[in-house]
């Protein structure tokens, strides 16, 4: 079985995921899988310095819901503007389970999609992004490429490229983690 057959089989459906915390801001990430030279990347963007939420995080392709708006509708919106990539080129495999980060007060369901035909190479919102970062699937799942910080208050966190996934988008990758993981050894052991 091939392991996007399987990520449809263990993620949740794309219009049937649940809801967001009430009285949260509701917002939508898309964890974007593609082909590049034989392996599995996801696209993350780095927000600019200067932006008045999440200054200079590193985080997934996503954002804000908007009224009249379902969560998948604004997780395409929010990729096509913030990495180009048109509505409608996404396949939707499924949905982790939603996440509340009390610290922005969103509420944000984390979606699963292949992009079957990558584009040659994101074009990111300049307004909003300095970058767009590509990380191969097997380092973002390899636990020992995982750090934890010394400060007093600790966090787990990626180095990557001069930057760092940690905070809601590592609680994003962690959550999705597990059945990624069980797809990719399930689609190896077949072989």
């Amino acid at each position: 079985m091939e392991p996007l057959d399987r990520l449809e089989r263990l993620f949740k459906p794309v219009d049937g995921w649940g809801e967001f915390r009430k009285g949260a801001r509701h917002a939508a990430v898309v964890f974007v899988l593609y082909r590049q030279a034989g392996r599995w990347m996801v696209p993350f963007v780095r927000r600019r310095a200067d932006m008045r939420d999440h200054p200079g995080q590193v985080a997934l392709p996503g954002g804000g819901v908007q009224p009249g708006e379902s969560a998948w509708e604004a997780a395409q919106r929010e990729v096509a503007e913030e990495i180009g990539v048109p509505p409608g080129r996404l396949a939707p495999l499924g949905a982790g389970d939603t996440i509340y980060a009390a610290v922005s007060n969103f509420s944000v369901v984390p979606f699963i999609a292949h992009l079957p035909d990558p584009v040659e190479s994101f074009v990111h919102d300049v307004r909003e992004l300095e970058g767009v970062l590509a990380i191969p699937l097997e380092r973002l799942l390899d636990d020992s490429a995982w750090l934890t910080s010394e400060e007093p208050w600790r966090f787990r966190y990626l180095a990557h490229e001069e930057s760092l996934v940690w905070g809601l988008t590592e609680r994003i990758v962690y959550g999705l983690a597990p059945n990624l993981r069980l797809a990719l050894e399930t689609a190896q052991s077949a072989q």
